[in-house]
């Protein structure tokens, strides 16, 4: 399910000609050319060589969401605590989004979809929920509370189909995943996201974060942990019946009983 870069850049190259062909188709005066860096130039006599894609915000917004997203590495702005998306990535976000709406007009053009920098971009906005960031939008009727995950971002952050994870939310599975629901909505918090993400072979852990989870360990001074390790301790506690505290107090105790 994961894509290379490379064929980003040739979808979003391939689109941003059939985008600007279909507005040209409304607005004339060879326009096309205009939007693509190419003044003077009809948008049907305009070829995919002609474009300067790295040269446009939506390519170097998509880049630095692919690498937040896809390649889990920190971007500034992205996944800040109660942060909320901004700029050229909230546009981003609005735009690819809500190009659906205008799909059955760019058919017509035979333009390519762009469906990988749609999944970049939503890919990017789970992975900054995920670090306690807010959307700037949910597209949808009814605005998910903050601190939650849908099923399909969860996919996007595992790299699995949404049906396994929707199946992974069977009750009757030994350890299944936890979902709350909102009205005819189910989420998953934040914290049961992270420990379902943490045993998931396709989820890439984010690096350099500006805020990783901390444990105070036992008798020792503050701890910084990644996440993925915190969401292990906490699993094994609940296991056990017991808190992460009371864990992590045994588990130092039985390991000096064991250095004695």
């Amino acid at each position: 399910m994961a894509f290379p870069k490379d064929e980003l850049q040739t979808e979003l190259r391939d689109f941003m000609l059939g985008f600007a062909r279909s507005v040209e188709r409304m607005f004339g005066h060879d326009c096309a050319g205009t939007m693509l860096g190419v003044p003077g130039k009809n948008g049907y006599d305009l070829e995919p060589a002609d474009l300067k894609v790295t040269d446009s915000a939506l390519w170097k917004t998509a880049s630095r969401m692919y690498d937040y997203g896809v390649c889990g590495l920190h971007q500034e702005g992205l996944g800040e605590d109660s942060c909320s998306l901004d700029g050229a990535d909230a546009d981003a976000e609005l735009f690819l989004n809500g190009l659906e709406s205008m799909r059955l007009y760019m058919e017509e053009d035979d333009g390519r979809w762009p469906k990988l920098a749609i999944r970049t971009v939503q890919t990017a906005v789970a992975r900054h929920v995920l670090h306690g960031g807010l959307r700037y939008t949910a597209f949808n009727d009814e605005q998910e509370p903050g601190g939650y995950l849908t099923f399909h971002e969860l996919s996007l952050l595992a790299d699995m189909d949404e049906r396994s994870v929707r199946n992974a939310a069977n009750p009757k599975l030994q350890e299944p995943l936890v979902t709350k629901n909102f009205g005819r909505r189910t989420l998953i918090a934040i914290d049961d996201a992270r420990r379902w993400l943490a045993g998931r072979k396709g989820f890439v852990p984010t690096q350099g974060a500006p805020a990783e989870p901390q444990i105070a360990a036992p008798q020792l001074s503050t701890l910084t942990v990644p996440y993925e390790i915190v969401a292990r301790v906490s699993e094994s506690a609940n296991a056990a019946n017991m808190s992460t505290a009371d864990f992590l107090a045994n588990l130092l105790d039985k390991h000096q009983g064991d250095a004695q």
